[in-house]
């Protein structure tokens, strides 16, 4: 069998797998295994340890990364690793090697995933004839834009990498409490998984409270136990924040055919979304709540959809 490597590499996680397509074209994925990023120097040892565990030599490869390509190399953002095309091959033997943004990659296979492996944020059909915003939380905060045409044209951004834009009394309160703490108090910083982190500590400092979590999981699990938590509050507020977010990336970047949400920290906050102000956030947007009124947003529950994404890159 003609095997093809895949992987999705983010600031805390690289995750593998073998891909195919099969007769029909869809793409399948076989011996899917993760591994901790901090656990290895570089990326071509984490490639190492995946071959070994599967004793196959892949001839082709496609990896996401989350940080820009320039050239044929990607430089991730939250990690010391510069990955290039031409190293891949000369290392492992790939006839062909691609590497590419994640979210160049989960933009990919948000196109192709059924309609099944998404929830509705805000009602409507995604219009891919139009442009569409991809974005979402993980270790970092990614963003894509996929413009219409033949093929599908997707454009990396770095737009995580705004400024934070807090849009009420509280949010100021935690920009204030940030500002002094770090030289640059980006989206990123706050709208994501670390981010939930610093705005729990934050929001403890606010209201008074001794903080009773010590990593951004346990923020979920305790505001789901007590509604009247400084950690419900802080996913709450979270929620706000990131359609804050999805809505200044939907008018910047002329996303009328919608917006798409992905990377694992959507997934867990996405029980509380409802209760949060996130749709508001979305669609006030003073003169120019006109263009984002009938903008549906999705947010993708699917597993492994920038794997996908990386296959369809080489796999014909």
């Amino acid at each position: 069998m003609d095997h093809t490597l895949v992987g999705d590499v983010g600031g805390t996680n690289a995750r593998f797998a073998l891909a195919e397509r099969t007769t029909h074209g869809t793409i399948e994925l076989h011996h899917s295994n993760r591994y901790a990023v901090k656990d290895f120097s570089h990326f071509n040892d984490a490639v190492d340890a995946y071959l070994d565990s599967i004793d196959v030599k892949p001839k082709r490869a496609a990896f996401a990364f989350a940080g820009p390509k320039f050239d044929d190399e990607i430089r991730m953002t939250n990690v010391d690793w510069i990955v290039s095309e031409n190293n891949l091959m000369s290392t492992f033997g790939f006839q062909e090697a691609v590497v590419l943004n994640d979210f160049v990659a989960m933009a990919n296979g948000a196109t192709v995933i059924p309609d099944d492996g998404f929830q509705t944020l805000i009602d409507g059909k995604v219009n891919y004839a139009k442009p569409v915003a991809v974005m979402g939380p993980g270790t970092g905060l990614g963003l894509s834009c996929i413009l219409p045409g033949r093929p599908l044209r997707i454009v990396p951004t770095e737009g995580g990498h705004t400024a934070f834009s807090p849009q009420s009394e509280l949010e100021i309160e935690v920009l204030r409490y940030w500002v002094s703490r770090i030289p640059y108090v980006s989206a990123e910083a706050l709208i994501s998984g670390p981010g939930l982190f610093r705005l729990y500590t934050a929001l403890c400092e606010i209201q008074g409270e001794a903080p009773i979590c010590t990593k951004e999981d346990e923020i979920v699990a305790a505001g789901q136990a007590n509604p009247n938590s400084v950690a419900r509050l802080c996913v709450r507020t979270f929620c706000d924040m990131l359609g804050t977010f999805a809505g200044n990336a939907c008018v910047t970047l002329g996303a009328s055919g919608g917006v798409v949400l992905g990377g694992g920290v959507s997934r867990h906050i996405a029980p509380f979304i409802a209760e949060s102000e996130f749709k508001a956030r979305f669609q006030e947007r003073g003169y120019g709540s006109w263009f984002v009124k009938d903008v549906p947003v999705r947010l993708i529950q699917a597993h492994f959809v920038a794997l996908y994404g990386a296959a369809a890159m080489v796999l014909s």
